[in-house]
């Protein structure tokens, strides 16, 4: 690579829709190891702020134990549960269900769990990878189709200034922070302004080339979804 063009000030530029930060990112000289080195790197730093949230969360929380403890108490004084522990053997079987249940619905309800977040170091640069890859192929096939004029290499390396919103989930270090669909609506916004950056598109068709790929792929979902649940229908009909 001849030169560097990703810097923090140009994240910062397409983060707050600068034109000519697209347009930076789209003459690079190899502009898809430049969105690869961006996606990786934004995906890792926000996990690692997401953890020292989560572990902060942890850490002021009252122990998970504690707070079955009490729940079960609660229950043993429930007028509905009295034949359950007046009842040895109607006890021995409620316990393990009991238990089970309490190693899962603390994640389910959102418990703060360092150990996961720890893992998100990991898999969330696995799966923004992923993703990015996905997006910007499809998008770039369509945006051919529609007579956009830009590269695979520049499609990739622009559309990664998308994933500048996930610095956002850095603010996670804030224990409990939801920040909802906030940063799913800022990375639209930022992929469209890559694919009319790129392929010198009309502003209606950027915003079809933008939004189809998602309409494409949550299609096959739901296809591919509906055939494999068909099939397992098929198979245990068939027991």
């Amino acid at each position: 690579m001849g030169y560097r063009t990703l810097s923090l000030d140009l994240v910062l530029r397409a983060l707050f829709l600068d034109d000519r930060a697209f347009d930076q990112m789209r003459d690079d000289d190899n502009p898809f190891v430049e969105g690869l080195f961006l996606v990786v790197i934004i995906a890792a730093l926000t996990a690692v702020f997401a953890l020292i949230g989560e572990s902060l969360a942890w850490a002021s929380s009252p122990r998970i134990a504690d707070i079955k403890q009490v729940v079960f108490e609660m229950l043993r004084q429930a007028p509905w549960m009295a034949d359950t522990f007046a009842n040895p053997q109607a006890l021995q079987s409620f316990l393990p269900g009991w238990d089970q249940a309490w190693n899962i619905l603390p994640t389910i309800f959102g418990a703060p769990s360092p150990l996961t977040s720890a893992v998100n170091i990991l898999a969330w640069p696995f799966f923004g990878i992923i993703a990015w890859l996905v997006y910007g192929i499809v998008a770039h096939l369509i945006a051919r189709l529609f007579d956009g004029v830009g590269s695979l290499s520049q499609t990739l390396g622009v559309t990664a200034l998308a994933f500048a919103p996930w610095m956002f989930h850095g603010l996670q270090l804030v224990p409990y922070l939801v920040l909802g669909g906030f940063v799913a609506t800022w990375q639209l916004i930022l992929r469209y302004k890559a694919i009319r950056s790129v392929h010198q598109l009309s502003w209606d068709r950027a915003m079809w080339v933008t939004v189809l790929p998602f309409l494409i792929l949550i299609t096959l979902a739901v296809l591919v979804g509906g055939s494999i649940a068909a099939l397992t229908a098929i198979i245990l009909g068939r027991r």
